[in-house]
């Protein structure tokens, strides 16, 4: 019994293909998966591989010539299925075929061995390719192929293997320290966990075009008779932001059940990074407060922060936070919200950005606001607006 091995199509563009190198020849014993050949196409090159056992009987495809896919290329049967080929070891086949008077099945073995006296075990042309390409000494390997052939599967396999033996060599024993999370970190991961769990969390962004707002500030440090008495950028936020939050109820709107409810008092939260993570406390009717209350009491609540005598007081009843990095450097952030609250803005770093304007070149100060807001409550364009009375009353500060 017989069967013929076509031409294969190796994707569906593929129109004909091209034998670039016989792994075997009349007469040679083949298993399943062995490979027979290795096929060119346009695009690529693909090993062919017996789908049954038997003995190579004819091959019907030349090297280097181009066949279209579907047409017979090579003949797989039994010793005894002696076919007209034009493969100058057919005869030799032949010949041996006929002189071994014996069963099939011994056959079969005694003519592969008489055979491949004389093949000596190489290596496939695109094997050798890889194997150079990799600096890979083939010479003591033994392949996979038909009479240890060696093919690409092979080399790939080969430098795989010393690969992770390399990186298993110079990977040394991690060392790890192991402590328990305190607290503080506890109760942190908790409410995170909460505030995400329970409301739609979504970041919008504005470059604030901050002029005035530097301006401001220089007069209030010039005018400041001690250090102490210089309020921060984060002091002048506070205060910005207290008076916004009374334009913009929604910004301070909660949900409690199936209420929205609106708080009055306008308690802006600061983030204020301590040992082992993070506390906000609130300063108390910012709206009602002048820059100098609010920079006082900013500096008091910092300051027992790090010296962990904050109360229950002054971290309840918060209606916004603020969390400023501009003093790291970093520009845009995704703030997350504190539970019970809608709203929680970002101050990125100031940065001095480049722009033309009346055929002119001017430099302005830019600070990056970055807005979080609970999506569930109100939607973008409140949150804009929200952004846009930041960016008036920044703009009108000396004014106040």
């Amino acid at each position: 019994m017989t069967y013929t091995v076509q031409m294969p199509r190796y994707g569906a563009t593929m129109e004909e293909g091209t034998v670039a190198f016989w792994a075997v020849k009349i007469g040679d014993l083949v298993s399943i998966g062995d490979v027979l050949a290795e096929i060119e196409s346009e695009k690529l090159t693909n090993e062919l591989r017996a789908e049954e056992s038997g003995v190579v009987i004819e091959i019907l495809a030349d090297v280097g010539v181009a066949y279209a896919c579907g047409t017979p290329i090579i003949v797989i049967g039994q010793p005894g299925d002696v076919l007209q080929a034009k493969n100058e070891n057919h005869e030799a086949f032949k010949k041996i075929s006929q002189e071994i008077e014996i069963s099939d099945s011994i056959k079969v073995n005694q003519v592969s061995e008489i055979l491949n006296q004389n093949t000596v075990s190489g290596i496939t042309p695109k094997a050798l390719q890889l194997a150079k390409e990799l600096n890979i000494d083939f010479s003591s390997m033994v392949g996979t192929g038909r009479n240890n052939l060696i093919i690409r599967d092979d080399i790939r396999n080969y430098h795989l293997e010393k690969e992770i033996k390399i990186q298993g060599d110079q990977t040394q024993p991690a060392s790890k320290s192991v402590k328990k999370m305190t607290r503080m970190q506890t109760s942190i991961r908790n409410t995170l966990e909460k505030s995400i769990r329970e409301t739609v969390q979504t970041t919008i962004s504005l470059d604030m075009e901050a002029s005035e707002l530097v301006r401001y500030h220089q007069y209030l440090k010039n005018a400041a008779q001690s250090e102490e008495q210089q309020p921060s950028i984060t002091a002048i936020f506070v205060f910005i932001i207290a008076r916004a939050l009374v334009k913009h109820p929604l910004l301070r709107t909660t949900l409690q059940g199936e209420n929205l409810v609106t708080q009055d008092e306008i308690n802006i939260g600061i983030a204020v990074d301590v040992q082992d993570g993070l506390v906000v406390p609130n300063i108390k009717y910012a709206d009602r407060k002048n820059i100098h209350e609010i920079n006082n009491d900013l500096r008091f609540l910092i300051h027992k922060a790090q010296q962990n005598q904050l109360n229950t007081t002054d971290v309840t009843g918060g209606t916004f936070t603020i969390s400023n990095l501009g003093m790291y450097g970093i520009k845009y952030f995704n703030p997350l919200l504190n539970p019970g609250e809608s709203g929680i803005l970002g101050i990125g770093a100031l940065q001095n950005v480049t722009h033309i304007k009346d055929n002119g070149i001017f430099i302005t100060p830019v600070i990056p606001l970055n807005l979080t807001y609970d999506h569930s409550l109100f939607n973008g364009v409140p949150a804009a607006k929200f952004l846009q009375s930041i960016q008036s009353l920044a703009n009108n500060l000396l004014s106040e």
